[in-house]
C-alpha cells in the first residue's frame, strides 16, 4: 500500500469517526397513542435537542425532540416536555406540560397538548410524569390524557442531558 493511499485512508476513516461522534443520538422516544386519528405506536430518535435540567427554570426538566425534516403528516415529528420540578418528578409528578406533534412544524396535521402546570394559562388534560435523572443521562416515563380523551403513554430515553443551574 502506498504511503499516499494509507494517508488518505486514515484521513477518510478519521473523518467518518468524527462525523459519527458528532451526530450521536441524544434521545429516543417511544410513544403509544390510544384514541384519536393518530392512534398507534411511534418511535423516534434525534441527534439534536435532547433533554435538559434547569433550562426551563431552576430545578426543571425538559425535552425537545424535533424532526423538522419529517414532512409526513402521519409520522411523529416532535415531543416537547417541561416538568417544573425534576426532583419531585422522581417519584411521579402530576405537574407538567407536554405537546406531541405530527406533520410539518408550521402546518400540523395533529397536535396533542397536556398542560397541568400551576402556571399554565389554561390547564388542559391530566397525567403523571416520572423523571429518572442520572446526571449525564436520564429516562422519563409518562402517562397522560388530553382534554379530548386521547391517551399518550411512553418513554423518553435521554442519552445526553444539558445542565444549567444544577
Amino acid at each position: 500500500m502506498s504511503r499516499t493511499f494509507a494517508t488518505r485512508a486514515f484521513v477518510f476513516a478519521a473523518s467518518l469517526a468524527a462525523t459519527a461522534a458528532f451526530a450521536q443520538e441524544k434521545e429516543s422516544v417511544h410513544l403509544v397513542i390510544t384514541g384519536g386519528p393518530n392512534a398507534g405506536t411511534y418511535d423516534a430518535t434525534s441527534d439534536k435537542g435532547g433533554c435538559s435540567y434547569g433550562l426551563g427554570g431552576p430545578g426543571s426538566w425538559g425535552n425537545q425532540l424535533s424532526l423538522p425534516k419529517e414532512k409526513d403528516p402521519k409520522k411523529l415529528n416532535s415531543l416537547q416536555l417541561v416538568v417544573p420540578d425534576a426532583k419531585k418528578a422522581a417519584g411521579g409528578s402530576k405537574e407538567f406540560q407536554m405537546t406531541v406533534g405530527f406533520g410539518p412544524l408550521m402546518a400540523r396535521s395533529a397536535e396533542y397538548t397536556v398542560d397541568t402546570r400551576a402556571t399554565a394559562p389554561k390547564k388542559s388534560g391530566s397525567g403523571t410524569v416520572t423523571v429518572d435523572d442520572k446526571g449525564s443521562t436520564g429516562k422519563v416515563t409518562f402517562s397522560a390524557t388530553t382534554a379530548a380523551g386521547v391517551k399518550l403513554d411512553g418513554t423518553i430515553d435521554c442519552k445526553s442531558v444539558t445542565r444549567s443551574g444544577s
